[in-house]
This record gives C-alpha cells, sequence and structure tokens, in this order.
C-alpha cells in the first residue's frame, strides 16, 4: 500500500461493514460452541453491540448510496414471515 493512500468515506465504510460481518460471524460460533455460561454470555453481549454497529454502518451507507437494495414486495414479505413461522411452529 502506498503511503500517501488515502480513503473516501465510501471505502471505510465498507471495510467497517465487512468486519463487522465477520465479527458477528465468529463472535455466532463462539456463542453456539461455548461450554462456559459466562463467556457464552459475555459473547452474546458483544455480539448484540456488533449487529447495532452494523445496522448503524448499513443504515449510513445506504443514506449516503453507498449500499442500495431493491424493496421486496410487501407479499414476498409476507410470504416469508410466514414460512418462517411455520418453520418455528407458530401459527
Amino acid at each position: 500500500m502506498a503511503q500517501n493512500q488515502t480513503f473516501n468515506d465510501k471505502q471505510i465504510a465498507s471495510v467497517l461493514l465487512t468486519n463487522h460481518k465477520q465479527s458477528a460471524q465468529s463472535l455466532t460460533n463462539l456463542v453456539l460452541e461455548s461450554a462456559n455460561q459466562g463467556i457464552r454470555q459475555d459473547a452474546q453481549q458483544i455480539l448484540q453491540t456488533t449487529f447495532q454497529h452494523q445496522k448503524a454502518i448499513w443504515d449510513y451507507m445506504n443514506q449516503k448510496g453507498y449500499y442500495q437494495v431493491d424493496m421486496a414486495p410487501q407479499q414476498e414479505i409476507t410470504k416469508a414471515q410466514q414460512q418462517i413461522q411455520q418453520q418455528m411452529g407458530i401459527h
């Protein structure tokens, strides 16, 4: 990397978002595989904070137009919710 290389907001936000996604995956594995209840609870708290930070970064990127998504039609959202509820046994 060049010494004088600068990064723009989009690049910095993208790296932060990617790092938070990777952290969330690692923390999820720690929660699922931890035999120690104290470590499990600590990891769950850190994971929740990581989710909050990730959402804030994503919101920033979306607002700036750096991370755009197509909105799903309400019918598709309702269908997905119903499928999840069926899988969880919720009626």
